[in-house]
């Protein structure tokens, strides 16, 4: 890579950096509190998922649209869209969500 290289917009927007683990990113707008989690969306991440739910006011679930041509790498049998929507469904099926926004 060249030292002098920066990154266009495109460039950015095109980047994945895959999250293993939690991630918490705190913020105040407008004197409002927040606090996101990014949850590992891997198989094997998901065990690690239920603690992150305490006092949790409402979930924002992102599904890119771009895999709707790509498998799972810890299966390539399985689409990962439609690995997405079976993970929404289990998601908003989960009693202690039922009356909780969910923003997708």
């Amino acid at each position: 890579m060249n030292k002098d290289y920066s990154p266009t917009l495109d460039d950015i927007i095109r980047l994945r950096i895959p999250t293993t683990g939690i991630v918490e990113f705190c913020f105040e707008l407008n004197s409002i509190h927040f606090r996101l989690v990014d949850v590992g969306g891997q198989r094997s991440e998901r065990r690690k998922w239920i603690h992150c739910f305490d006092n949790v006011t409402s979930i924002i679930f992102l599904m890119p649209l771009s895999e709707y041509d790509q498998t799972l790498v810890e299966d390539p049998e399985q689409n990962r869209m439609i690995e997405s929507l079976a993970l929404f469904k289990a998601i908003i099926s989960y009693p202690a969500f039922s009356k909780m926004p969910i923003i997708l």
